[in-house]
C-alpha cells in the first residue's frame, strides 16, 4: 500500500483510499463514509497495452482517466460530498472516502488523487488529507472475459 499526505497546518481531516474490488479482502476495506465505484463510470486504462502496467500516479494514466467524459464531474461532485460530510462531522473525527475500480491501479488511484487535491485546496491547506492506495502495487489482473 502506498500512502501519501497532502499536509495542512491542522490535523488530518479526511482519509481517501483507493481499492481494487477484484482483490481478496477489498470489501473489508470499505468501512464508513462515502463509496465511489468507477467500474462503469470511466474508461479503463488497463485495456490499453501502453498503460496496462502503469498506475494512476503516472501522468499518462492520470491524464487518460481525467479526460474520460464525466470524470471532472465525478471529481467535483465527490469533493463536494466529502466536504459536506466533513462539515457535519464533529471536529477531530475523520471522514472517509473509498474509491473503487477493478484492480485498484488506474482509475481509482487517479480519481482518489484528484479528489484529495480538490478537497485539500478547498480547505486552504488548513486540514490534511491522507491518501491510501491499497492495491496499487498488486499484480495487474487478467481481463474479464
Amino acid at each position: 500500500m502506498q500512502t501519501t499526505y497532502l499536509d495542512g497546518t491542522g490535523p488530518v481531516a479526511a482519509v481517501i483510499r483507493s481499492i481494487g474490488v477484484r482483490h481478496d479482502g477489498a470489501h473489508q476495506l470499505v468501512t464508513d463514509g462515502l463509496y465511489l465505484d468507477l467500474r462503469k463510470a470511466l474508461r479503463n486504462p488497463a485495456e490499453d497495452p501502453a498503460m496496462r502496467y502503469l498506475t494512476g500516479l503516472d501522468a499518462k494514466v492520470s491524464a487518460h482517466v481525467l479526460a474520460t467524459p464525466g470524470a471532472r464531474e465525478v471529481i467535483t461532485r465527490t469533493a463536494v460530498q466529502l466536504r459536506a460530510l466533513a462539515d457535519e462531522t464533529p471536529r477531530g473525527r475523520l471522514v472517509r472516502l473509498t474509491v473503487a475500480c477493478q484492480g485498484g491501479r488506474h482509475r481509482s488511484v487517479a480519481i482518489a488523487e484528484a479528489v484529495a487535491h480538490r478537497v485539500w485546496t478547498a480547505w486552504g491547506g488548513a486540514y490534511g488529507v491522507e491518501i491510501e492506495h491499497h492495491h496499487i502495487d498488486s499484480p495487474v489482473l487478467p481481463a474479464i472475459g
